[in-house]
């Protein structure tokens, strides 16, 4: 005995059996054509039709009424409903009664034949087979366990602003939005306003009192002695001298020049040196100090280079943001100083330091909208003591970065964005409203054959893998 549920509603007991005969395949329907007198025919297509399910029921000892009430749950609807038969559960067919049945002929023999038309002629699975790639992937693999195609219904959600969403499976593709799109524009460019620190070395000046370089932390420079162009770069030849036990010596600073579009001051620049900071001998002590001030000589970064000690060689590298030792290292690179290349950056509040093989960034949120105006070289040794052995600047270089001109271009798809493309239904929707108007001409549904699958997920070369989900529910013929 097996019992019906169709649309929800359970038929069959012991009373009122059900003998479904379901086969195996629909009837086939051939196409073909006659061409001119020649004999036979040119086969076109064959397609398999829609279903016809004999359901076979047999009446015991039911009472009449109780038959009729069972049976106005099969016989009539608008639509196709689903039908399940409970030595299947797992299977849905979608279709209604098909023809006329004399239910009083029926109930007086004890038996008759119920008539079910599939007009899809498939059975579906009823539970719905997915697969994620939890936004980490531009694949998703699945399978198909059934014995033919099936539609694919795919759920993406934004993870960044996006252009396009591309979905591509077995040779089918979905394509929504504009693949032209671009995340945004920078308006003007970066501008190298000093290619050549040295050929400006004539535009300096030398001890600017309201630019000191030393950070208050560090000790007093005296901005004593001379600082000129050698052979080397830009050197210190006096150190001056210091009325107290501190630090003596000399600074050079440079306005940062005009752009071209007149300004002075940048929120974000780019500073690259090409250093040379060298103590030989135990009793040497001495700095290099690079800093970059505001326009009221506000020290907003600070790159010290230093030997502290008189009694044992040493190389420390200080950094200081706003006034705030933020970084220190000891780093013997030869034992008695450094030379190479140093860069100290500022992009709005984040501030990275360069040296050797390492990088250092800094974030200070209260300097994001502050301007480098002034760039500061200051040149120390300790009191009496002997002054380093190299201490000069071989070249520099400045570049402003308008990193604040970043133009953000809309995009069709925001973060959040929730894209439905249901193969099933022929729609696509952006937070359930349906976009088919921007669904490129080519596109198809998207159907899984059975075996194994793999889905592909394309977005504009700026956007990252959304969060996305494959649904199927496979069928069989």
């Amino acid at each position: 005995m097996v019992k019906l549920n169709i649309n929800g509603v359970e038929v069959g007991n012991d009373e009122l059996v059900f003998l479904p005969e379901r086969g195996i395949l629909p009837d086939t329907e051939n196409t073909l054509t006659q061409v001119g007198g020649s004999n036979g025919s040119v086969f076109l297509q064959s397609r398999l039709k829609e279903r016809i399910i004999p359901i076979k029921f047999v009446v015991k000892t039911m009472n009449r009424r109780d038959f009729e009430i069972s049976m106005s749950a099969i016989l009539y609807s608008k639509e196709p409903v689903p039908l399940i038969f409970d030595d299947k559960p797992d299977e849905v067919w979608y279709g209604l009664v098909d023809g006329g049945i004399d239910l009083d002929r029926a109930y007086s023999i004890g038996k008759g034949t119920i008539n079910w038309l599939v007009p899809d002629g498939y059975s579906h699975s009823t539970k719905i087979k997915t697969a994620t790639n939890n936004g980490s992937t531009d694949t998703i693999k699945f399978t198909n366990s059934g014995t033919d195609s099936t539609p694919v219904k795919v759920t993406a959600e934004m993870t960044s602003q996006n252009g396009f969403l591309g979905l591509t499976l077995d040779g089918r593709y979905y394509q929504i939005g504009n693949t032209t799109e671009v995340d945004g524009v920078q308006l003007p460019p970066s501008e190298m306003i000093v290619p050549d620190g040295v050929a400006i070395f004539g535009k300096g000046q030398l001890n600017n009192k309201s630019c000191n370089p030393l950070p208050s932390f560090m000790g007093n420079l005296s901005q004593t002695g001379t600082v000129a162009k050698t052979a080397n770069g830009i050197e210190v030849t006096d150190y001056g001298t210091s009325s107290v036990k501190s630090w003596a010596g000399p600074s050079i600073t440079w306005t940062f020049p005009a752009t071209k579009d007149g300004k002075i001051g940048a929120k974000s620049f780019f500073l690259w040196q090409n250093i040379d900071f060298e103590t030989w001998k135990k009793p040497e002590a001495g700095f290099q100090v690079h800093t970059i001030h505001d326009k009221d000589g506000k020290r907003l970064f600070s790159v010290v280079l230093m030997d502290q000690s008189s009694t044992v060689n040493q190389s420390k590298i200080i950094v200081f943001v706003n006034e705030k030792k933020v970084y220190e290292a000891n780093n013997n690179w030869t034992g008695v100083g450094y030379r190479g290349f140093m860069s100290m950056t500022k992009a709005g509040n984040n501030f990275v330091l360069v040296y050797g093989n390492t990088t250092k960034t800094f974030v200070d949120t209260a300097l994001t909208d502050s301007e480098g105006y002034f760039y500061t070289v200051g040149y120390g040794k300790w009191y009496n003591n002997p002054a380093p052995q190299n201490n000069w600047v071989t070249q520099w270089t400045l570049r402003e970065d308008k990193i604040d001109s970043w133009i953000d271009i809309p995009n069709f798809f925001n973060i959040g964005d929730i894209v439905v493309a249901d193969s099933e239904t022929d729609d696509v929707t952006v937070n359930g409203v349906s976009v088919l108007s921007r669904l490129d001409i080519g596109g198809e549904p998207l159907l899984s054959p059975p075996g194994d699958n793999e889905l592909g997920i394309v977005v504009s070369d700026f956007a990252t893998i959304p969060k996305t989900t494959v649904e199927i529910r496979e069928r069989w013929l």
